[in-house]
C-alpha cells in the first residue's frame, strides 16, 4: 500500500466515531437483584414491627387493659409532724384556761385534721381505743364549727352567759376517752385542739371555749363520707359465720366476748345504729347445745344488703328492752341467728338475734331489745322459719 492509501485510511477512521462498548447485562441483573433484596429486607422488618405493636395492643385491649391514668393531682404540703397525746398529761388545765374571749379559736386554712383518742384518767375501762382519723376532705366544716363554739362551757351560744364566770362546773361521769384534734397548715406549724366531756370544754392553748355535740358528729360525719369515696365496694369481704360459739358468752347481756362491733366506733351516738349503706350481709343459724353452739345454716347476700339495714335500724329506733328474766341468770338461747354486717366504709358489726325461749336483739355490749316482726321476717327470708 503506498503512502497516499495509508492516509486516507486514517482520514477515513478519524472521521467515524468508535462504537460504543456493548452493555454489561450480567452487572445491570445484579444491581436489580440487590435492590430488590434490600426491598424484601425493608419490608419484613416494617410487617414485623407492624405484627408485634398490634399484638401487644391487641393484647392490652382484649385484657380491658386501659391507657395509664393521668398521676394523681399533688396533695397540698404540710407543715410538722402529726402528734396525738399519749395520756392526759399532755391535756392542759381547763380550769386555767380563759373562756369568752373575741377571736377565732383556730386559724383558718387547715388542709388535714386528725382526731386524736386518749384514755381517760381512770382508763378505757376495756373499750378499745380508735387509731387516729385523718379527715382531709371537708376540713373547712369542721374549723368553721371550732370558731363557732360556745363561749363558755354550758353557755350554750357565744353570746350568753357572764363573761367574768371563769369557773367550770363539771361532772363526774364515768368517761373512758378524750379526744383531741390536729389541725395541720401548708403554712403554719400544726394546731392542736383538747376537748373534755365532763367539763364540755375546749381549749387550744389558753383560750377556751364550750363543747357542741356537732364538732364530733360532723367530724365523723366527714370522717365516713371520706372512707366511702375512698373505698371500692368489691374489696370489701363478705362476713363469715364462725363454725360454732360458746354457750356461755350468748346470754342476754352479753360480756367482753359479746357481739363485735366496729361501725359504732365511727358512729358514737348510734343514731341510726347503722349510718352508712351496707354492701353484704351474712346470716348464720346456730342450734345451742350445753357448751356450744354449732352452725346448721347461713347464708349471704351483696345485692339487697341494704333492706336487712332498714330493718335493724327500725328495731334499735324503738329500743324496747326485752324482759327474759333476771340478771344474772339470763338463760342462753336454744336457737340463735347472728347478722354479720359490713358497710360501704368497710367497717363490720355482728348481731344476736335470740329466737327461743325468749326472742331479743343484742347489739355491742348493750342490753337485748324486743325484736320488730319485720326484721325477724326479713332474716326468717334468709334462713327459713326458725324452730320455736
Amino acid at each position: 500500500m503506498k503512502h497516499e492509501d495509508e492516509d486516507i485510511r486514517y482520514l477515513l477512521l478519524e472521521a467515524v466515531p468508535p462504537l460504543p462498548a456493548p452493555p454489561d447485562r450480567l452487572g445491570a441483573v445484579g444491581r436489580r437483584v440487590r435492590r430488590h433484596r434490600r426491598r424484601r429486607v425493608a419490608v419484613s422488618a416494617l410487617a414485623v414491627a407492624l405484627v408485634v405493636g398490634l399484638g401487644f395492643g391487641g393484647v392490652r385491649t382484649l385484657a380491658g387493659e386501659r391507657p395509664a391514668p393521668a398521676p394523681p393531682a399533688v396533695a397540698p404540703t404540710v407543715l410538722g409532724e402529726t402528734r396525738c397525746p399519749v395520756d392526759l398529761r399532755d391535756f392542759p388545765d381547763f380550769g386555767a384556761a380563759r373562756y369568752g374571749e373575741g377571736g377565732p379559736l383556730v386559724p383558718d386554712g387547715a388542709v388535714e385534721i386528725t382526731a386524736c383518742e386518749v384514755p381517760s384518767a381512770a382508763g378505757s375501762g376495756g373499750v378499745e381505743l380508735s387509731e387516729p382519723r385523718v379527715l382531709t376532705d371537708g376540713v373547712d366544716e369542721v374549723v368553721r364549727i371550732l370558731n363557732r363554739l360556745p363561749a363558755r362551757p354550758g353557755s350554750g351560744s357565744a353570746a350568753s352567759g357572764d363573761a367574768a364566770d371563769q369557773e367550770l362546773r363539771c361532772t363526774r361521769k364515768a368517761v373512758h376517752r378524750e379526744l383531741a384534734y390536729v389541725l395541720r397548715y401548708p403554712d403554719r406549724a400544726p394546731v392542736t385542739v383538747y376537748t373534755d366531756e365532763n367539763c364540755a370544754a375546749v381549749v387550744r392553748g389558753s383560750a377556751g371555749r364550750g363543747q357542741d355535740p356537732a364538732l364530733l358528729t360532723t367530724f365523723l360525719d366527714r370522717y365516713r363520707a371520706q372512707l366511702i369515696a375512698r373505698t371500692p365496694p368489691a374489696t370489701i369481704a363478705t362476713p363469715a359465720c364462725a363454725p360454732s360459739l360458746p354457750t356461755d358468752g350468748l346470754r342476754l347481756t352479753p360480756t367482753r366476748s359479746g357481739p363485735k362491733d366496729q361501725i359504732s366506733i365511727n358512729n358514737p351516738g348510734r343514731n341510726p345504729g347503722l349510718p352508712s349503706r351496707l354492701v353484704a350481709v351474712t346470716a348464720c343459724r346456730y342450734e345451742v347445745g350445753d357448751t356450744r353452739a354449732g352452725l346448721v345454716r347461713q347464708q349471704s347476700d351483696r345485692d339487697t344488703a341494704d333492706t336487712l339495714r332498714q330493718a335493724l335500724n327500725a328495731a334499735l329506733d324503738r329500743g324496747r328492752v326485752t324482759n327474759c328474766g333476771s340478771y344474772p341468770g339470763y338463760p342462753p338461747p336454744t336457737v340463735l341467728d347472728t347478722l354479720l354486717v359490713a358497710d360501704a366504709t368497710g367497717a363490720t358489726a355482728e348481731f344476736w338475734l335470740r329466737r327461743a325461749p325468749c326472742p331479743a336483739l343484742v347489739a355491742g355490749r348493750s342490753s337485748g331489745i324486743t325484736p320488730t316482726e319485720a326484721l325477724l321476717a326479713t332474716v326468717d327470708g334468709m334462713l327459713g322459719p326458725a324452730r320455736r
